[in-house]
């Protein structure tokens, strides 16, 4: 049966990474156990590639990586931004990131702007502070946002994706108004309470796999994903084998066609084992 999956995708918080957001030495051994069979791993995360390189370090394995729920995908995560070393880019407009902004200003949150491999953070607070601990990556501070995004449209940088950070009633009146906005305009995802993640429009985790398998001149049929959120559901319906991790809402593992332990519980390195059987 391992013999037709050519590669496996892999979300990372909530599915990859353990209760300490670390991988463990369980998860690691199998995804060695892979490098050494020529399969890639590879991480597809709404994390910047500066967010997970150090996870591909543990390993080590120099894989592609699938970032911003698919509006980067870089081909080596070692080779940095290079325009050689973009498969893909998909950008937010300048003037939408503008107009997001300007409503997040008044509601007074915490909004984020990821370009590339660079953050820009819009307040120094403990909303910044929890993301860089969560992530391992240092933000930059830029009080004159608009100006910021001004700056990136001169120089045609992509803006792949914004984050907007707060307490849960004033983020639930957000994604309320900008899904009656900018409905098909953008992708609203809320990966929390507090959290509003946002891609450009027709842009998932699922484009971004069979991005990546055009590449590599793979099939959907040959690969494996794993997913414990709402944004991973494409990505699993896309695969042969969709696995839902056992924290997932019911939702997501009614939408898989595996249901795998809990990320606390190594559910990713167990089902590695069964699925491939390394002698």
């Amino acid at each position: 049966m391992s013999n037709k999956f050519q590669i496996v995708f892999s979300d990372v918080d909530g599915t990859l990474l353990n209760k300490n957001r670390e991988l463990s030495s369980a998860t690691i051994f199998q995804i060695r156990k892979l490098t050494q069979q020529n399969i890639p791993f590879v991480m597809v995360s709404a994390r910047m590639p500066a967010g997970m390189i150090h996870l591909y370090r543990e390993v080590p394995m120099n894989n592609p990586a699938i970032c911003y729920n698919g509006a980067l995908i870089l081909k080596s995560i070692e080779a940095g931004i290079s325009t050689a070393n973009i498969l893909f880019s998909a950008t937010i407009g300048y003037s939408m990131a503008k107009s997001i902004f300007s409503i997040c200003h008044k509601f007074n949150l915490h909004f984020s702007l990821y370009s590339n491999n660079q953050w820009f953070a819009s307040k120094n607070d403990e909303w910044r502070l929890r993301e860089e601990n969560n992530t391992k990556v240092k933000a930059t501070i830029y009080s004159n946002m608009e100006y910021k995004i001004s700056a990136l449209e001169n120089d045609q940088q992509h803006i792949h994706k914004l984050m907007v950070m707060g307490e849960s009633m004033l983020i639930d009146a957000l994604h309320n108004h900008l899904t009656s906005q900018f409905a098909g305009k953008i992708n609203i995802y809320r990966s929390k309470d507090t959290h509003i993640e946002i891609t450009p429009a027709r842009i998932n985790k699922a484009t971004g796999c069979l991005n990546l398998l055009n590449h590599l001149n793979l099939k959907p049929e040959q690969a494996i994903a794993f997913g414990d959120n709402f944004n991973d559901t494409e990505m699993l319906q896309t695969v042969t084998i969709g696995v839902a991790m056992g924290n997932a809402p019911v939702e997501v593992k009614e939408k898989a066609h595996m249901v795998a332990q809990a990320n606390t519980d190594d559910g990713v390195a167990k089902t590695l084992e069964s699925i491939f059987k390394f002698a």
